[in-house]
């Protein structure tokens, strides 16, 4: 089985925020490319207050921390170099898990509008990923995942969208 596409986890969420410089991303994409990776896609450009890009809609409207680097442009930067495809991962402001999946829509809209300004004219930007992962029927979600998926693919003229679940063990 070739496996030709992977996540790019942009640590917000259980090791240190943004631990590896350009030079150690440069090297994982260099690997990553040598065994034959041609799709990356950012897991998330955000989880509640930490977000993967300076983001003013992210910094105005929930109040998340000013990132020290742009990763999604240097992921961009590197998905060129190597001749990959990137897939852009959503906001996930947690809200939808709390059963508040329009606030979840509403400043994920925002957040797309503002990453296609910035970055949709990259070479290697070739879509979407909705953060929102679920392993059950969460209320809200297909709600989420119908207008968000629908909006991407409108600003984008049409650009895939993927999601995927998130498989929740026993001791969840």
């Amino acid at each position: 089985m070739l496996i030709t596409g992977t996540f790019l986890d942009e640590i917000s969420y259980d090791i240190p925020h943004q631990n590896w410089g350009r030079k150690d991303w440069d090297a994982d994409f260099q690997a990553m490319r040598a065994i034959g990776i041609d799709t990356v896609i950012l897991i998330r450009c955000g989880l509640r207050k930490f977000i993967a890009y300076p983001s003013e809609v992210m910094i105005k409207r929930d109040g998340c921390y000013r990132p020290p680097v742009d990763l999604v442009d240097m992921f961009l930067d590197l998905a060129e170099k190597y001749k990959m495809n990137f897939f852009f991962g959503t906001y996930d402001a947690g809200r939808w898990g709390q059963g508040q999946y329009e606030e979840e829509a509403e400043i994920n809209k925002a957040v797309i509008e503002e990453v296609w300004r910035k970055y949709g004219s990259r070479k290697a930007f070739k879509g979407w990923y909705l953060a929102q992962e679920i392993s059950r029927r969460a209320k809200g979600i297909v709600e989420i995942y119908s207008e968000l998926g629908r909006f991407c693919k409108e600003i984008s003229g049409g650009l895939p969208v993927l999601i995927s679940p998130f498989i929740d063990g026993v001791k969840a």
